[in-house]
């Protein structure tokens, strides 16, 4: 690590961390590189914890606890991280602090509700899956049901007739915060996943992945289970909707941040299903500098701090170690459900070049319950590669040498994709 710093006007400055766990060395390097005091705050013990130098247990979700703890504590800036939870409520009260905020909370809000952001899409001419009603008399089956304001796949169902449709309907209901619901044809779940960077208002092309989903043994809904990129379709879809997409988030008044739409893929068809102004779940930010150069952690830092957009000119986040490559993988290392009594091998697969990050989100002592959804992802795993082979060979040596135990010594490594009954390429 460098000590010199990289920019004057950050020194000294005290920046309140508000999630990035999985992330949280790349947050603790940018802050050591250009003296910034990082504090962490929440509920309960987080990995942002440790690399901070102040750490505080406050509800970091109640705008009447952190208005004036943000005040008394001398912040000059919050990183929300990518935590859908906590950047709706602290939009509102950095916006109402009048502390450069990447968002509005009406921006957040608008983005967060999947029926208004396709009324969006079909208001600039992009298309979008067939919707309906619960009370429809031409629904098309199968169809699936699915929160207006969910994530990671909860309250997902498909339904096959109209017995189906009603249970599908509660479980969407139940799984939503207020309890309204989407009705869609369900069509081919490939999909694609495109990724901007915002800086000044200008929106910048940061890749399109290749999503491929699994399914859980007795579950209806599907997970992601493997992410590549570059995918071939960028061009593609980049001459068809780049356009589009600029007058449609220009439309909302979006200047800075990062986010990422998914787009179902059936033939030459593309169905725009949902965005998140936010970093990935599968932390996007590696494979964008890897592509493009966008730092895009040390971005929203700075802008935090100095309410100044600069997305160009950041150090990056990639180790020297990893060998320029055409493709990228981010590998969903998934689990079956039980108590972790052992972990083995992880560091092993760290120290291959080709490994670029590893993000972890379970450890020795956490219970994984059955549900079907990324909460049983035990690793987001990153690599690059030059053709499938590798990308397969290297998938393969992630199974052989992470092993993770019960306490009966049950393998809980689940491996969810099969590459003998579909067709997974760039």
């Amino acid at each position: 690590m460098k000590s010199y710093y990289m920019n004057n006007e950050l020194k000294g400055k005290r920046l309140l961390v508000l999630g990035g766990s999985m992330w949280s060395n790349t947050i603790q390097d940018f802050a050591v590189r250009n003296g910034i005091t990082l504090i962490s705050a929440g509920l309960y013990p987080a990995g942002t914890d440790k690399i901070a130098k102040e750490v505080y247990r406050i509800d970091t979700t109640q705008p009447s606890l952190m208005i004036p703890f943000i005040k008394e504590h001398q912040i000059d800036g919050v990183y929300m991280g990518g935590s859908e939870m906590i950047i709706t409520a602290a939009c509102q009260y950095i916006n109402e602090l009048q502390l450069p905020c990447y968002c509005t909370k009406e921006q957040w809000d608008f983005l967060q509700e999947k029926d208004k952001f396709k009324s969006l899409c079909m208001r600039f001419d992009l298309p979008c899956v067939p919707r309906y009603d619960l009370d429809s008399m031409d629904i098309e089956y199968p169809v699936i049901t699915k929160p207006t304001d969910g994530c990671g796949s909860n309250g997902f169902s498909v339904c096959r007739n109209a017995a189906e449709l009603r249970i599908g309907y509660k479980i969407a209901a139940e799984a939503s915060p207020t309890g309204r619901v989407l009705i869609e044809k369900f069509v081919k779940n490939d999909s694609v996943v495109v990724f901007y960077t915002f800086s000044n208002g200008r929106m910048y092309f940061s890749g399109l992945e290749n999503k491929f989903p699994v399914k859980y043994e007795g579950h209806e809904s599907y997970v992601a289970g493997l992410h590549l990129f570059e995918s071939r379709f960028a061009q593609e879809f980049r001459n068809r909707f780049d356009d589009k997409l600029e007058k449609l988030f220009s439309s909302l008044g979006i200047k800075e941040g990062s986010l990422w739409i998914e787009v179902f893929h059936d033939g030459d068809n593309y169905y725009f299903n949902e965005v998140g102004f936010r970093y990935s779940g599968s932390v996007s930010i590696f494979p964008v500098d890897y592509f493009y150069g966008f730092n895009q952690v040390a971005s929203d830092i700075y802008y935090a701090l100095t309410g100044i957009s600069e997305i160009h000119g950041h150090p990056t986040i990639i180790e020297d170690k990893v060998p320029r490559k055409k493709h990228y993988a981010i590998f969903n290392a998934h689990m079956l459900p039980g108590t972790i009594a052992s972990i083995e091998g992880v560091d092993k697969i760290r120290e291959i070049p080709e490994c670029v990050f590893i993000a972890d989100t379970k450890h020795v002592g956490d219970s994984v319950k059955a549900t079907g959804t990324v909460a049983q992802v035990f690793a987001f795993i990153h690599f690059v590669f030059d053709t499938m082979e590798e990308c397969k060979q290297m998938i393969d040596k992630i199974y052989s040498v992470i092993h993770i135990k019960d306490v009966n010594g049950k393998e809980l490594m689940c491996n969810m994709i099969d590459w003998t009954s579909r067709e997974i390429n760039l």
